[in-house]
Protein backbone atom coordinates (compact mmCIF):
# COMPACT_ATOMS: atom_id res chain seq x y z
CA UNK A 1 0.00 0.00 0.00
CA UNK A 2 1.01 3.44 -0.50
CA UNK A 3 0.46 5.49 2.80
CA UNK A 4 1.52 8.93 3.98
CA UNK A 5 1.78 10.72 7.46
CA UNK A 6 1.16 14.15 8.37
CA UNK A 7 3.57 14.87 11.28
CA UNK A 8 3.21 17.87 13.44
CA UNK A 9 -0.34 17.19 15.53
CA UNK A 10 -0.25 13.86 14.03
CA UNK A 11 2.71 11.91 14.95
CA UNK A 12 3.55 14.74 16.96
CA UNK A 13 1.42 16.17 20.10
CA UNK A 14 2.55 19.91 18.97
CA UNK A 15 3.99 21.72 16.65
CA UNK A 16 7.72 20.34 16.05
CA UNK A 17 9.35 23.62 14.35
CA UNK A 18 8.26 25.86 16.93
CA UNK A 19 9.50 23.21 19.58
CA UNK A 20 12.87 22.90 17.54
CA UNK A 21 13.32 26.68 17.75
CA UNK A 22 12.53 27.10 21.19
CA UNK A 23 14.21 24.12 22.47
CA UNK A 24 18.20 24.61 19.78
CA UNK A 25 17.86 28.30 20.00
CA UNK A 26 16.55 29.34 23.41
CA UNK A 27 13.10 31.60 24.25
CA UNK A 28 14.90 34.81 23.82
CA UNK A 29 15.59 33.76 19.66
CA UNK A 30 12.04 32.70 19.69
CA UNK A 31 10.21 35.59 21.04
CA UNK A 32 12.41 37.66 18.79
CA UNK A 33 11.38 35.66 15.57
CA UNK A 34 7.31 35.75 16.74
CA UNK A 35 7.75 39.89 16.96
CA UNK A 36 9.65 39.91 13.45
CA UNK A 37 6.39 38.11 12.37
CA UNK A 38 3.54 40.72 13.67
CA UNK A 39 3.21 42.43 10.12
CA UNK A 40 2.48 39.41 8.50
CA UNK A 41 0.08 38.14 11.23
CA UNK A 42 -1.70 41.74 10.89
CA UNK A 43 -2.06 41.47 7.28
CA UNK A 44 -5.77 40.48 6.25
CA UNK A 45 -5.44 37.13 3.83
CA UNK A 46 -5.70 34.33 5.57
CA UNK A 47 -4.71 31.67 2.46
CA UNK A 48 -1.53 29.80 2.38
CA UNK A 49 0.45 32.68 1.23
CA UNK A 50 0.19 34.32 4.57
CA UNK A 51 0.87 31.13 5.89
CA UNK A 52 4.10 30.87 4.25
CA UNK A 53 5.44 34.55 4.37
CA UNK A 54 4.72 34.12 8.31
CA UNK A 55 6.96 30.83 8.15
CA UNK A 56 9.56 32.51 6.06
CA UNK A 57 9.91 35.42 8.15
CA UNK A 58 9.89 33.17 11.46
CA UNK A 59 13.24 31.12 9.99
CA UNK A 60 14.67 33.88 8.51
CA UNK A 61 15.02 35.55 12.21
CA UNK A 62 15.61 32.50 13.97
CA UNK A 63 18.15 30.93 12.16
CA UNK A 64 19.75 33.73 10.23
CA UNK A 65 23.14 33.97 10.34
CA UNK A 66 23.79 30.19 10.61
CA UNK A 67 24.72 27.67 7.88
CA UNK A 68 23.15 24.74 6.41
CA UNK A 69 26.31 22.58 8.47
CA UNK A 70 25.44 24.92 11.90
CA UNK A 71 21.67 24.16 11.46
CA UNK A 72 22.11 20.41 10.49
CA UNK A 73 23.95 20.11 13.60
CA UNK A 74 20.83 21.52 15.80
CA UNK A 75 18.70 19.44 13.87
CA UNK A 76 21.19 16.40 14.67
CA UNK A 77 20.71 17.14 18.56
CA UNK A 78 17.28 17.88 17.96
CA UNK A 79 16.13 14.87 16.48
CA UNK A 80 18.05 12.72 18.89
CA UNK A 81 17.35 14.01 22.23
CA UNK A 82 14.13 15.85 21.97
CA UNK A 83 12.20 14.77 19.55
CA UNK A 84 11.53 11.44 20.48
CA UNK A 85 9.05 13.24 23.55
CA UNK A 86 7.04 14.97 21.49
CA UNK A 87 6.05 11.54 19.51
CA UNK A 88 2.36 10.07 20.09
CA UNK A 89 3.32 6.44 20.66
CA UNK A 90 0.30 5.18 19.24
CA UNK A 91 1.29 6.55 15.74
CA UNK A 92 4.29 5.49 16.11
CA UNK A 93 3.44 1.83 16.41
CA UNK A 94 1.12 2.87 13.18
CA UNK A 95 4.08 3.20 11.36
CA UNK A 96 6.01 0.62 13.02
CA UNK A 97 2.77 -1.37 11.58
CA UNK A 98 3.00 -0.27 8.16
CA UNK A 99 6.65 -0.45 7.45
CA UNK A 100 6.89 -4.00 8.76
CA UNK A 101 3.69 -4.72 5.89
CA UNK A 102 6.40 -3.90 3.35
CA UNK A 103 4.42 -0.86 3.09
CA UNK A 104 5.34 2.38 0.83
CA UNK A 105 5.10 4.92 3.40
CA UNK A 106 5.64 8.93 2.88
CA UNK A 107 6.18 11.66 5.09
CA UNK A 108 4.07 14.73 4.06
CA UNK A 109 4.55 17.74 6.43
CA UNK A 110 5.11 21.46 6.25
CA UNK A 111 8.12 21.58 8.82
CA UNK A 112 11.63 21.89 7.07
CA UNK A 113 13.00 18.65 5.68
CA UNK A 114 16.64 19.26 7.64
CA UNK A 115 15.22 17.55 10.53
CA UNK A 116 12.62 15.41 9.34
CA UNK A 117 14.58 13.84 6.74
CA UNK A 118 17.31 12.10 9.32
CA UNK A 119 14.18 11.36 11.46
CA UNK A 120 11.80 9.70 8.66
CA UNK A 121 15.23 8.00 7.39
CA UNK A 122 15.57 6.20 10.88
CA UNK A 123 11.96 5.68 10.65
CA UNK A 124 12.57 3.56 7.43
CA UNK A 125 10.20 6.11 5.76
CA UNK A 126 10.65 5.81 1.56
CA UNK A 127 10.19 9.90 1.37
CA UNK A 128 9.79 13.23 2.88
CA UNK A 129 8.34 15.91 1.49
CA UNK A 130 8.65 19.01 3.28
CA UNK A 131 9.62 22.29 3.40
CA UNK A 132 13.38 23.44 2.62
CA UNK A 133 14.87 26.01 4.05
CA UNK A 134 17.61 28.68 1.98
CA UNK A 135 20.53 29.48 2.49
CA UNK A 136 23.00 32.28 1.39
CA UNK A 137 27.16 31.25 1.76
CA UNK A 138 27.72 34.47 3.42
CA UNK A 139 23.82 35.39 5.70
CA UNK A 140 23.37 31.66 6.42
CA UNK A 141 19.50 30.78 6.65
CA UNK A 142 17.45 33.03 4.23
CA UNK A 143 13.95 31.45 5.04
CA UNK A 144 12.50 29.21 2.77
CA UNK A 145 13.35 27.90 -0.03
CA UNK A 146 10.72 25.77 -1.27
CA UNK A 147 6.87 26.23 -1.05
CA UNK A 148 5.29 25.62 1.90
CA UNK A 149 3.89 22.13 2.23
CA UNK A 150 0.68 22.54 3.41
CA UNK A 151 -2.91 22.16 1.95
CA UNK A 152 -2.90 21.57 -1.90
CA UNK A 153 1.53 22.07 -1.77
CA UNK A 154 1.35 18.56 -0.62
CA UNK A 155 -0.84 16.94 -3.41
CA UNK A 156 1.63 19.46 -5.60
CA UNK A 157 4.88 17.22 -4.12
CA UNK A 158 2.89 13.80 -4.34
CA UNK A 159 1.92 14.42 -8.16
CA UNK A 160 5.95 15.52 -8.42
CA UNK A 161 7.07 12.62 -6.78
CA UNK A 162 4.88 9.87 -8.29
CA UNK A 163 5.65 11.39 -11.85
CA UNK A 164 3.04 10.22 -14.60
CA UNK A 165 0.82 8.63 -11.82
CA UNK A 166 -2.47 9.77 -10.67
CA UNK A 167 -2.24 10.99 -6.78
CA UNK A 168 -4.18 7.80 -4.96
CA UNK A 169 -3.13 7.02 -1.41
CA UNK A 170 -4.35 3.66 0.14
CA UNK A 171 -4.28 4.88 3.40
CA UNK A 172 -3.29 9.04 4.82
CA UNK A 173 -3.16 10.20 8.14
CA UNK A 174 -3.18 14.06 8.91
CA UNK A 175 -4.74 16.45 11.70
CA UNK A 176 -5.83 19.47 10.12
CA UNK A 177 -7.49 21.88 7.03
CA UNK A 178 -4.20 21.65 5.65
CA UNK A 179 -3.82 17.65 4.78
CA UNK A 180 -7.55 17.91 3.51
CA UNK A 181 -6.32 18.28 -0.25
CA UNK A 182 -4.15 15.03 0.63
CA UNK A 183 -6.87 13.11 2.59
CA UNK A 184 -9.15 13.79 -0.35
CA UNK A 185 -7.33 11.69 -2.43
CA UNK A 186 -6.94 8.21 -0.18
CA UNK A 187 -8.96 5.38 -0.28
CA UNK A 188 -9.20 5.57 3.49
CA UNK A 189 -8.36 8.75 5.16
CA UNK A 190 -8.14 9.50 9.32
CA UNK A 191 -8.26 12.99 10.62
CA UNK A 192 -7.45 13.40 14.11
CA UNK A 193 -10.21 14.58 15.85
CA UNK A 194 -13.16 13.65 13.37
CA UNK A 195 -12.40 9.95 13.43
CA UNK A 196 -12.28 8.37 16.37
CA UNK A 197 -10.44 4.97 14.88
CA UNK A 198 -7.38 4.70 13.28
CA UNK A 199 -8.34 2.79 9.95
CA UNK A 200 -8.17 -0.76 9.57
CA UNK A 201 -5.39 -2.41 8.17
CA UNK A 202 -6.28 -5.04 5.88
CA UNK A 203 -4.29 -7.81 4.20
Amino acid sequence: MLVAFDFDGTITDRDSLQDFIRRMRGWPVCIRAYLACVPRFLVWDRGPLRRQAIKHCFLRSALGGLSRAQVQALADVYVRDYLPRILRPEMMERVRAHRERGDTVLLVSASPSIYLQLWAHEQGMAQVLATDLAFDEHKGCRGLASANCWGEEKVRRLQAWLGDKPVELDMAYGDSPGDGPMLAHTRQPWLRGRDAALPRMEG
